[in-house]
Parts: C-alpha cells; structure tokens; sequence
C-alpha cells in the first residue's frame, strides 16, 4: 500500500536527523515508529484486560514452578499425552 503523510516541518527535521543518527532511510525510521506505537498500543490493552494479566501471571507461575517444557521431544510427549 502506498501512502503520502504530511509532516509539519519540525517533525520531518526530526524525523531526518534520526533516520541519518541510525543510517537509515526516513520511510524505515517511520515504519519503526510506527511499529512501536503499535507495539505500545498492544501492550496497552493487554495491561487493561484482567483476564489477560491473569493468564500471563499464571503462565510466569507455571514457568517458574517448572511446569513447562521445552523443545521438540516435549512437544512430541505432551501430543502422545493428549491423544490418550
């Protein structure tokens, strides 16, 4: 998709001297910013739904305790368990 977005002159300064600092093109500064403002917005609609923290508590729970497993061989045991 293409898109033309109209900055005001100060932001498009800005927007220049960060993209020359991280050599980089302005069109990927602005992606990067973009997918961090994205980024952010996720993070705060998980932050505002409780049943989300409370998943993500009880995952960090889990994972703490040694409830969890990793890689191929257990993903093989914890298929072979479920279809029991």
């Amino acid at each position: 998709m293409a898109m033309t977005l109209r900055l005001p002159p100060e932001i498009e300064a800005d927007l220049k001297q960060v993209a020359a600092t991280e050599h980089r093109s302005v069109q990927q500064t602005v992606l990067v910013a973009i997918e961090e403002y994205l980024s952010a917005r996720e993070t705060a609609e998980i932050l505002a739904d409780p049943v989300a923290l409370r998943n993500l508590a009880e995952a960090r729970e889990s994972e703490l305790v040694g409830d969890v497993v990793y890689g191929t061989e257990a993903a093989r045991a914890l298929l072979a368990e479920r279809k029991k």
